[in-house]
């Protein structure tokens, strides 16, 4: 019997994970590009992304991305650094990779660079409703609030950084 409740358990908390946008903040950078981008709600139960990126120089693959994740499991904002290493790229790199991986999920965005395209011209890129998608969550994650910290380096030398904090939650 405790097997059997065990298993309807683990089911229910990896079909019932929803994850929500919370909130999107520019650090430096602003010299760049601009994130004009707003969380706001869609409807009763979905937040969207919603506004614009505007690059004011052009871009290629100079600005080496990291990420770094923190993890808040109670949801009050007090983060501990998450001990997840993803491989840093360029710019170009970064936006042909999603956009070959996650491209339908960029279905909405209006004047993304193309596939190959780099360096890439000053350009506004709106983003229109985008919902955090749901299928790129992994089973396992934790619940609880998280934050991404993206910070664009060019010779080591910080240029841009920016974060996204989304919440995690069981959706019974």
């Amino acid at each position: 019997m405790l097997i059997k409740y065990l298993y309807v358990l683990c089911i229910v908390s990896v079909a019932g994970l929803k994850v929500s946008f919370e909130n999107f903040v520019q650090h430096s950078g602003f010299e760049i590009g601009s994130f004009d981008l707003r969380v706001r709600k869609f409807n009763r139960s979905t937040t969207s992304l919603n506004g614009s990126v505007i690059l004011h120089t052009w871009i290629d693959n100079s600005i080496m991305f990291t990420l770094d994740l923190f993890h808040s499991r109670l949801g009050n904002q007090q983060f501990n650094h998450y001990p997840m290493k993803l491989p840093s790229c360029g710019t170009c790199d970064f936006l042909d990779n999603l956009q070959k991986g996650y491209g339908e999920y960029l279905e909405g965005c209006s004047n993304l660079p193309e596939i190959g395209e780099c360096p890439f011209s000053p350009r506004i890129i709106d983003i229109r409703d985008k919902a955090f998608p749901k299928e790129v969550i992994p089973p396992v994650m934790p619940r609880g609030l998280w934050k991404a910290l993206i910070t664009g380096k060019i010779n080591g030398q910080e240029v841009i950084s920016y974060h996204i904090l989304v919440k995690g939650y069981d959706d019974f």
